[in-house]
């Protein structure tokens, strides 16, 4: 990141700087992805360098026209995988799902009923019972 105090724009500091920048770096400009740029920045690329037709992408960078140009494709060391005979797909909606046929009962404590006795089978809760006689007695 760097930034020219806007009293100090406009008077080629941020050029250099740019360009010290692209040598040391060894980089071209279109090569940067460009973290979150604000109007500013894109203006100053698009002036200096020409990179005028930004592509967004989804983690909040912005690369240029020629961003994966002269990529070397590196050999790939695994085999080809193997081809499996056509066959009929079915979609996910058809497909047999018996899991969902079973009806089970579910885990403690969703397989309680509410509104037996204190201290019931499947009462509400299972160490107090309910409160509803102690808010009677007072």
């Amino acid at each position: 990141d760097f930034y020219i105090h806007d009293s100090l724009q406009r008077l080629g500091y941020g050029k250099e700087l740019f360009q010290h920048m692209l040598q040391s770096e060894q980089v071209e400009p279109w090569k940067l992805a460009v973290d979150r740029p604000s109007p500013k920045l894109l203006s100053f690329l698009h002036k200096h360098y020409g990179l005028n037709q930004a592509i967004p992408q989804v983690n909040n960078f912005v690369i240029f026209e020629g961003f994966f140009s002269n990529r070397v494709a590196l050999p790939s060391s695994r085999r080809p995988l193997p081809k499996h005979p056509e066959e009929q797909i079915k979609p996910y909606s058809l497909a047999e799902r018996d899991f969902l046929k079973e009806e089970t009962e579910p885990p403690w404590p969703f397989n309680l009923r509410v509104g037996l006795g204190a201290g019931a089978p499947g009462s509400a809760s299972p160490v107090r019972g309910s409160l509803r006689p102690f808010l009677l007695r007072r």
